[in-house]
């Protein structure tokens, strides 16, 4: 089986893929280097996980759960021959590596954007899909047209990071149709989706057909999914289900801050001081010599945001108050965007030994 992959009406193929890498740079060079890669014998591809919690790690999926998965998105979202989608993601990761797979089973055509944080800004014609991170949108949105940006794609998918309150909010007003997605690296993908805006916007995850969750006795969502090889992954995603199998994530087990006893849900809080202040912030553990643990707190932002940050402290319940408030120039981030809890953390401790 051969798939051709189509960018500027130009088909690529193994046979012309050496002479269009000539001269390429940016993301075309990143595909072309995918795409070799894909054409390559080995029935399995290296995979690199993002590392916003942890180290990142490697790992190897079939190339053929890789095209189950991209077969199940394209039908969920229409993608056939004669549509136009945007890759405008790093093709290190997951994302980017899945929405070139989209485009070969589908038969598609592909539009290159070097990852930026408007892509749709240089769009001169719309597209029917394009996946972001909540970053690129959040960034397209300060702009005085940013909601006309993003209706320049028909149907957007966030995924990759959190998705502030603020931001759903400010997502209203966007014609286009908007989903967040659930997935990680282990997954290929998202195998649930919700939708953002609309009539039929959601707080809940919807399985993707053929994909099933259930709950470790610690509350972590656990994850079927036959098509992709997957047979009972458990995540470290500490969620609760609805009775329609339906899911709602509430943090990471990770992110949870035991202080003297009691069990704090890191980004539960971070939610609240998000929505109430529109600010980037991490809640972070501190070791504490009386509670074990003990609620941190790093911001970044105008100087000025400082009494509205504690305002919304002030309405925390008192166990979920920070004992150490810090603002800093900028947030650690992966590569991908998303703030970096492990590094955050790591220098937070740091930080505290040279003080102690």
């Amino acid at each position: 089986m051969c798939e051709y992959l189509s960018i500027d009406g130009e088909r690529l193929a193994p046979d012309t893929l050496a002479q269009w890498r000539q001269g390429k740079s940016g993301i075309a060079a990143e595909l072309a280097d995918f795409l070799a890669d894909w054409y390559s014998p080995p029935p399995t591809m290296e995979l690199h996980t993002s590392g916003s919690t942890g180290k990142p790690s490697v790992m190897y999926a079939a190339k053929e759960a890789m095209r189950a998965g991209a077969r199940l998105s394209c039908e969920i979202f229409g993608l056939r021959h004669g549509s136009r989608a945007l890759l405008c993601l790093p093709l290190r990761y997951i994302a980017g590596k899945m929405m070139v797979v989209r485009a070969l089973v589908s038969g598609c055509e592909l539009v290159l954007c070097d990852p930026c944080s408007m892509p749709l800004a240089k769009l001169t014609e719309p597209v029917d899909f394009a996946p972001l991170v909540p970053m690129q949108a959040v960034t397209t949105l300060q702009q005085s047209n940013g909601a006309e940006q993003l209706a320049r794609a028909r149907t957007l998918l966030l995924g990759g990071g959190f998705i502030d309150p603020a931001l759903e909010t400010d997502l209203q007003g966007v014609n286009s149709h908007i989903y967040a997605s659930y997935g990680m690296t282990e997954t290929l993908s998202h195998i649930a989706l919700r939708r953002v805006n609309g009539p039929d916007r959601s707080d809940l995850y919807s399985p993707l057909p053929g994909v099933t969750v259930s709950l470790s006795p610690d509350s972590a969502l656990i994850i079927s999914a036959p098509h992709l090889n997957i047979q009972r992954l458990v995540t470290h995603d500490i969620a609760e289900l609805a009775a329609d199998g339906r899911f709602r994530i509430l943090g990471r087990q990770g992110a949870v801050i035991n202080s003297g006893g009691v069990k704090i849900q890191a980004e539960e809080v971070e939610q609240a001081l998000r929505a109430a202040t529109r600010l980037n912030l991490l809640v972070l553990p501190m070791p504490d010599r009386v509670l074990g643990q003990c609620v941190a707190l790093l911001w970044e932002g105008p100087a000025a945001a400082e009494a509205t940050l504690q305002r919304a402290i002030s309405e925390l319940p008192a166990y979920h108050r920070p004992r150490l408030i810090r603002h800093v120039a900028e947030l650690p981030r992966t590569a991908t965007g998303k703030l970096d809890r492990a590094a955050a953390t790591a220098r937070l401790h740091e930080d505290a030994g040279k003080t102690s």
